[in-house]
């Protein structure tokens, strides 16, 4: 019996490597990508073709873009690189986006309906968004200082957005400054790190001179 049960454990810990192994994979969310673009193309002309608009086509081609956003934010995911903090940032960000589509196509399919159910959705999926891209721009560290305080910065920011976004949601603060404040932060972060690459060559320009 205790065979079996260890027989058992391994199998499941074997899975579960292979599944980790698939899902570190960028090529298995780029083919996840362009098929979700496609069915998306297919249910336009489908409704194009039949000159219908129906609910359930409406919430198919959601659906399709919902799934296109699941593999677009996996392969973020997948630039946490596999050693140090990122051992556990990585299956961590994989898990929260996983729980995300789902929470979101339960609500799209009209299951629950609450604003608390919603809140949570909007949560977990700021908090999958949050993790990919902080890890991804954790990954494009080295051993520059300069380059390494700037990737920091940007990591520090983008965990600023993940937690104001989340506090607001759950919140329920409505106050604009709020939201503006948001959006000034997002707009920083988005100067930090479209600056990365312009950094890095910088500095290596430096080192090589």
């Amino acid at each position: 019996m205790v065979g079996m049960t260890t027989d058992s454990n391994s199998t499941r810990a074997v899975m579960l490597m292979k599944l980790l192994d698939w899902a570190g994979r960028p090529q298995t969310h780029i083919v996840g990508l362009f098929v979700s673009l496609l069915a998306a193309v297919f249910v336009v002309a489908f409704m194009i073709g039949t000159l219908e608009y129906t609910k359930t086509r409406g919430v198919l081609l959601l659906t399709t873009f919902l799934v296109g956003g699941y593999f677009l934010t996996m392969l973020v995911a997948t630039g946490i690189p596999p050693t140090g903090v990122g051992r556990r940032l990585r299956p961590a960000a994989f898990a929260v986006a996983t729980v995300a589509l789902f929470l979101l196509l339960l609500g799209l399919w009209g299951w629950p309906d609450s604003n608390e159910f919603w809140k949570s959705a909007a949560i977990v999926t700021l908090l999958a968004l949050g993790l990919a891209l902080t890890g991804n721009t954790i990954a494009k560290a080295s051993g520059d200082w300069v380059v390494g305080a700037w990737v920091g910065a940007t990591a520090a920011l983008s965990g600023l957005l993940t937690l104001v976004g989340a506090l607001g949601i759950a919140a329920g603060i409505t106050s604009a400054l709020y939201w503006w404040v948001f959006v000034l932060v997002t707009l920083l972060w988005l100067a930090f790190a479209a600056a990365i690459p312009v950094v890095l060559r910088f500095r290596r320009t430096c080192t090589d001179t």
